[in-house]
């Protein structure tokens, strides 16, 4: 096999991954850097066979129209991503045009590409070209996926997003996995631990029964997929009584995962748990604000989205409370506002008297597991992606007598056997 790195070298976001052999190129994932203005997109690629979707998340999926608008590839991925990715796709063209640029697809290419989707089910080999190709569960958000190629000299396993452990949404990632030669592995917590759960989720639950018994909202920021169903599957568990709202783009993307309850650790309490949450109409917003409540909202790193509308209206209030439920990239209006306690996104800029969290709740591997992980499969070679610290992340696998690498814009092409 032949491996190019096409993105997120040295970095998160824009993943993509050409892999050849013997005429046939499959592309692993083909994102964007969503948080940048505009976004960056992968290296091109020329006559792509197939393109296989690890997961909807746009740094992994936003790219994709790109493709499938020029040669009209085939995109494999789980039958969950085909909706989902369409309701991101259609937000990042809204989104690009309220900050005044034109993605390099339409409306029209998004519908192109989910026409396109392959579905494909977890466990089951399937023949694409001269690979063999198998998606294994990798417990990030429903529908997400480890993929597996072999051909007839070797192998290769790319994690995409995986986290080991189960969260209350669902089961942490394949643990039977075959023997692999070689490892692509994402590497976003190389550099820390997270938190123990439990413990950041008795602080969520502490912060919502404080806030609301002083007759405030509590405002629960986070991402559409994935994380504002945890954060729900969360308070559901905890028996919170007060009224629970739902915001933004998390109404659409909890319909679609209501669909495919088959992915999900506990489909009875996820029905549960939606019956005890109300979704909200804009014209509502208002009232909303003026009860104790909490209000669960996109999006996740306050860059756009309703949470930006509530914040205007709750910053004076020091008794209300925002929570961030997850890290918050440099740059964005959560990260500012964590480091300078203003609101700063380009069009406001308000200093927040809130009582503002930052709480994790991730859906990566953190640190030890992801050695764990890689000392469990033992690979011949190990490539190291989508990460701020990949370089030292590989330092220390070679130390540990791993033969690992980490791709850099001018070292981005490997042979592999």
């Amino acid at each position: 096999m032949m491996i190019s790195f096409l993105g997120a070298m040295s970095c998160v976001g824009a993943s993509g991954i050409l892999v050849e052999s013997k005429g046939t190129r499959l592309v692993l994932d083909y994102g964007t850097k969503p948080r940048e203005t505009p976004p960056k997109f992968p290296l091109p690629v020329e006559n792509p066979t197939a393109v296989l979707l690890s997961h909807a998340h746009l740094d992994h999926s936003g790219a994709l129209p790109i493709l499938t608008k020029k040669y009209s590839t085939p995109v494999y991925s789980l039958d969950i991503n085909k909706e989902l990715v369409e309701l991101l796709l259609e937000d990042s063209i809204k989104v690009s045009r309220e900050e005044g640029y034109e993605l390099p697809f339409s409306s029209f290419d998004v519908e192109r590409t989910v026409k396109n989707f392959v579905d494909v089910r977890y466990n089951k080999k399937i023949k694409i070209g001269n690979f063999d190709v198998t998606f294994f569960d990798a417990g990030h958000i429903p529908g997400s996926s480890m993929i597996f190629l072999e051909s007839e000299k070797t192998n290769l396993l790319y994690t995409g997003d995986f986290n080991v452990n189960s969260t209350r949404l669902i089961e942490g990632c394949e643990k039977d996995l075959p023997k692999v030669k070689n490892l692509i592995i994402e590497s976003t917590y190389s550099d820390r631990d997270h938190p123990e759960r439990v413990r950041e989720e008795k602080e969520m639950v502490r912060i919502v029964d404080e806030t609301v018994s002083n007759g405030e909202p509590v405002l629960i920021a986070a991402f559409a997929v994935g994380r504002s169903q945890e954060v729900l599957l969360i308070l559901y568990s905890y028996g919170i009584n007060y009224p629970v709202y739902l915001d933004g783009m998390a109404k659409k993307a909890t319909t679609i995962i209501n669909k495919y309850k088959n992915l999900l650790r506990d489909e009875n309490s996820f029905e549960e748990a939606l019956d005890f949450v109300t979704f909200v109409e804009p014209k509502n917003r208002k009232k909303l604000i003026k009860q104790p409540c909490v209000i669960i909202t996109t999006s996740g790193m306050l860059n756009g989205g309703p949470v930006t509308y509530y914040l205007k209206k709750l910053h004076k209030r020091e008794k209300s409370s925002l929570i961030l439920t997850g890290w918050q990239i440099e740059n964005t209006p959560g990260r500012i506002l964590l480091e300078t306690g203003k609101f700063i996104d380009g069009k406001e800029e308000f200093e927040v008297k809130m009582n503002v969290n930052r709480l994790d709740f991730s859906a990566h591997a953190g640190r030890k597991e992801l050695f764990n992980f890689i000392e469990k499969l033992n690979p011949d070679k190990i490539f190291c992606i989508h990460g701020d610290h990949t370089q030292e992340f590989a330092e220390e696998l070679r130390n540990k007598g791993f033969e690992a690498f980490a791709p850099i814009a001018n070292n981005r092409v490997f042979k592999i056997e």
